[in-house]
């Protein structure tokens, strides 16, 4: 599993390089990347209400790479960039995390494995982009997103003690091969809190005005 999963995640690695070198153009990337967040959220959940596999404890988008994907979607259709500080300091560390660690097993859907790999490469193009149009990110930047994130963490442990869910992995460890398998059950949240402002601070060094 975890061999297939670096396989995959090293030939996507490769698409978004060939991307980077040939792509000259941000505008066309855009449209790509317009049409793959489309086509990931339409196929996904076509798919789960068609075969009536969709289950609102695990699939609703509020994973945090889910939920920035999805707010990257209404941005780019609505032309606002005042929240890509956010989506670009979610997305870089959440693309690289997605395509070096797996929440999923044998058991899940194909579809769900199709869904998580072009999830994560979709925040990794987003990341390309802007890397491309020279986007900078301010220490503002990050003191904000990282408040915003925090209050959002806030709602989606709220929500899961209503849906008895996991969302963002608040009570227990996700499944899957990934970090955690190696984390003692009571810190193992506190150690993907600080990678992920670990993540933020790199982000902001390679963006940095």
């Amino acid at each position: 599993m975890l061999v297939n999963h670096y396989i995959i995640s090293g030939i996507l690695s490769l698409v978004l390089f060939f991307l980077y070198k040939i792509s000259y153009d941000t505008r066309k990337l855009n449209k790509l990347l317009k049409v793959l967040l489309l086509f990931n959220f339409s196929l996904f959940y076509s798919y789960l209400f068609i075969t009536s596999a969709f289950n609102y404890k695990i699939h609703l988008p509020l994973h945090l790479c889910y939920l920035t994907e999805l707010a990257i979607l209404f941005l780019l259709f609505f032309k606002k960039q005042f929240f890509y500080p956010l989506m670009l300091l979610n997305s870089l560390g959440g693309g690289v995390t997605g395509f070096l660690n797996s929440n999923l097993t044998h058991d899940d859907m194909l579809i769900e494995h199709i869904h998580l790999y072009l999830s994560h490469f979709n925040l990794l193009l987003f990341s390309l982009i802007l890397f491309k149009e020279r986007f900078s990110l301010s220490k503002i930047d990050v003191i904000n997103s990282m408040t915003l994130n925090g209050l959002i963490m806030i709602v989606i442990i709220w929500v899961n003690e209503g849906l008895n869910s996991n969302y963002w992995f608040t009570k227990s460890k996700p499944p899957g091969t990934n970090l955690t398998n190696i984390l003692p059950e009571s810190i193992y949240l506190v150690v993907l809190i600080a990678i992920g402002m670990v993540s933020y601070i790199l982000t902001y060094k390679l963006y940095k005005k």
